[in-house]
């Protein structure tokens, strides 16, 4: 098997797709730039390398060794090009770079002349440049670490680890060619393997570095199920081999013990890929190690905002806003302490602990931790670093509780609403600052969320409190009219009490206002408003009543003009409230000695009811504004201020309109349009019977 073809082709693929995915993602950096052009230059010497390892014709020796030199250069001066702006370093960074830079690419290019002009005629003097080259790249890698500040050099390891490589193998390669004369046909072929094992270190190097690398994301979650995968065929190959191992070797039981081994390797193998911890512990290590970040953010906000936007009762959205705090860690339990209306924190929900029967006044020490510093509280610190929390004293509920880890904050606009104790994960992991700026950010999202909680909660009680309200006001003005009926009978008691007439008007109203009480008690005990049933009704007939009862008021309504046929499909009794209220208003509005007419009209499908004062009037932004403004009065106690508002409802369901017409000092006309209905056809006599009759 020719070893050289396959390892090259693979380099070649490898460097191929990544350069092909820089070419696509890259960021409009320089080090982007050089880094692609490297990758498809690496990829080129690839190809050529494999044509070479195959004896193909298509590859020449000279095409071997003007891109093997050209893959020095790039490499060089992408390398250099970092000590510009690619990660903090310590002083004579650039006097370093400025220096090796023109050396270098020198350097490389004399050689590559030699060998294209044979000037020399000593092929020696081309393995010793090819070592110096080398040489020149290690000793590059070895200043961009030893230079690169501490706390990034965790961000270019994998690149110093891939290209070290990559230059070591070519000085071993270069330095027993030279020793031997001839090019040893292992290491050529293993050089092949190397730069493929490299691409994937590169290719993290490059997410790492902002800077310079491409907007590549790696799923977490594929890499670790290809991690488990990778993980499980190495133990399963492993396991098939000590199994033949044992077959071979095991005598008379060989076989038996072969199967009973394997199985339980199985079993096993299943019972660590199940195991939560391990899956925990290995997806730390890949954030750790493989990723610029600790955190995806954004699969982690996702799931926090799928985790908040589900549908939960009452108690259930408080757990919810606490599994969505402790899946950003991994918490195994949590307690969610909000304030309420008396300023105190109470434990108002536990997932996965108990709830503590305890109190927290706002002026606890905690809270003002809280109010004051802000951040996130590590429980397990505060006996080891009390000076970072400046000898905060925990309640004692807290050290009670088994497995309590740390407690966020959760501010409000103002003050602190809340805070959230969570659990220990199952995995033991130190918290730095990523930790908690992740935390501080998922927990102002919580907050929103609860504040939505608190605040709709709160409008929903303020909706039943409005809900009663406005039933108690309008039973209120119910018997306000009830009570000016009966104050009318008793009023007129001794003058008419002889009369027959008034005194069958009178049991008539007290017969209405027992209905009415009875209706009124009927709907505070349902606790909603019902209305009287639709029937037809002569609305001439209601209006004289209606005009009648108000004649011991002045100024008198009197009726103008009038149709005899108005029907309408209406609630009588609400018919009659309206307009006795309409007419009271006038009355009210227009002193003694001026005039209220009222006319009834009849337009085709339309009944007008047209009131006509004389009175105080209204201009024309308090009929916009106020007029129908329920619950705006301007009769101080004496009104409820929704009789307008009542009346225009009314008439709006009939499916008619009501029209204010009024100026300052002129009077008010107020115009009732209702749907007609037709009244009642008498039976009319058959012509024919009529005729025959006749």
């Amino acid at each position: 098997m020719n070893t050289g073809l396959y390892a090259y082709l693979g380099a070649a693929i490898a460097y191929g797709s990544f350069a092909t995915m820089l070419l696509f993602s890259w960021r409009a950096s320089l080090q982007g730039k050089l880094l692609t052009v490297v990758m498809f230059i690496s990829a080129i010497w690839s190809v050529v390398a494999a044509a070479m390892a195959a004896e193909s014709g298509f590859a020449q020796v000279e095409t071997y060794k003007i891109l093997e030199i050209l893959r020095y250069v790039a490499w060089f001066i992408f390398l250099l090009k970092l000590f510009d702006t690619a990660m903090p370093v310590r002083e004579g960074r650039r006097e370093f770079a400025r220096w090796v830079l023109p050396f270098s690419v020198g350097f490389a290019c004399l050689i590559l002349l030699d060998e294209l002009s044979g000037v020399s005629g000593q092929p020696l003097l081309a393995l010793i440049g090819h070592i110096l080259l080398a040489l020149i790249g290690l000793a590059i890698i070895e200043q961009l670490y030893r230079n690169t500040s501490e706390r990034h050099r965790s961000a270019i390891k994998y690149l110093i680890l891939a290209i070290g490589a990559l230059f070591a193998f070519d000085f071993a390669l270069y330095s027993d060619t030279l020793l031997f004369r001839a090019v040893d046909q292992t290491l050529w072929d293993v050089r092949g393997v190397v730069h493929v094992v490299a691409v994937p270190l590169l290719a993290l190097a490059s997410v790492r570095n902002r800077n310079w690398s491409l907007n590549v994301f790696v799923s977490r979650d594929i890499v670790l199920s290809t991690t488990a995968i990778l993980v499980g065929g190495l133990y399963l190959v492993f396991i098939a081999s000590a199994g033949y191992y044992l077959r071979e070797f095991g005598g008379n039981w060989g076989q038996i013990i072969q199967v009973a081994f394997i199985a339980l390797a199985i079993v096993l193998l299943f019972a660590v890929l199940f195991s939560r911890q391990l899956r925990s512990q290995a997806r730390v290590f890949l954030g750790k190690h493989f990723y610029r970040n600790k955190y995806d953010y954004r699969v982690e906000w996702l799931r926090l905002t799928d985790k908040l936007s589900g549908d939960f009762e009452h108690d259930e959205r408080y757990i919810a806003a606490i599994e969505a705090m402790a899946n950003t860690i991994e918490a195994r339990a949590g307690m969610l302490w909000l304030q309420n209306d008396q300023s105190v924190y109470t434990n108002v929900a536990s997932w996965n602990a108990p709830r503590v029967d305890k109190k927290i006044d706002k002026d606890d020490p905690l809270i003002q931790f809280f109010e004051d510093k802000g951040f996130i509280i590590n429980i397990t610190e505060i006996a080891s670093h009390p000076d970072e929390y400046g000898g905060l004293k925990l309640p004692r509920w807290v050290s009670a509780l088994k497995r309590s880890w740390l407690m966020v904050p959760l501010f409000g606009s103002t003050s602190v609403i809340g805070f959230v104790v969570l659990a220990n994960p199952l995995v033991t992991r130190s918290i730095n600052w990523e930790d908690r700026d992740f935390l501080s950010s998922a927990a102002k999202q919580v907050t929103s969320y609860l504040m939505v909680i608190l605040t709709s909660d709160a409008l929903a009680q303020a909706k039943q409190f409005e809900v009663f309200t406005r039933l108690s006001a309008y039973m209120v003005h119910d018997l306000k009219n009830i009570a000016a009926g009966l104050e009318l009978i008793s009023s007129n008691a001794k003058k008419h009490s002889n009369n027959p007439s008034f005194i069958k008007d009178a049991f008539d109203t007290v017969d209405n206002a027992a209905a009415d009480i009875k209706r009124l008690l009927e709907q505070l005990r349902n606790r909603h408003v019902e209305t009287e049933k639709r029937i037809k009704v002569d609305v001439n007939e209601v209006l004289t009543k209606v005009i009648e009862s108000k004649q011991q008021c002045l100024p008198l309504p009197v009726i103008k003009e009038t149709s005899m046929s108005c029907y309408a499909n209406v609630e009588k009794g609400r018919l009659a409230n309206v307009l006795a209220h309409l007419i009271d208003n006038a009355q009210q509005a227009t002193n003694d000695s001026g005039t209220i007419e009222v006319k009834l009209i009849s337009r085709g499908s339309t009944i007008v009811i047209e009131i006509k004062d004389s009175g105080i009037g209204m201009d024309a932004d308090f009929i916009r504004k106020r007029l129908f403004k329920p619950f705006d009065t301007t009769k101080g106690n004496a009104g409820m201020g929704i009789g307008m508002y009542e009346s225009r409802e009314f008439i709006r369901r009939l499916g008619g309109e009501v029209h204010v017409n009024s100026e300052p000092g002129k009077g008010t006309t107020i115009s009732l349009h209702i749907p007609a209905d037709q009244p009642d056809q008498p039976d009319q006599p058959d012509q024919y019977a009529v005729a025959n009759a006749s």
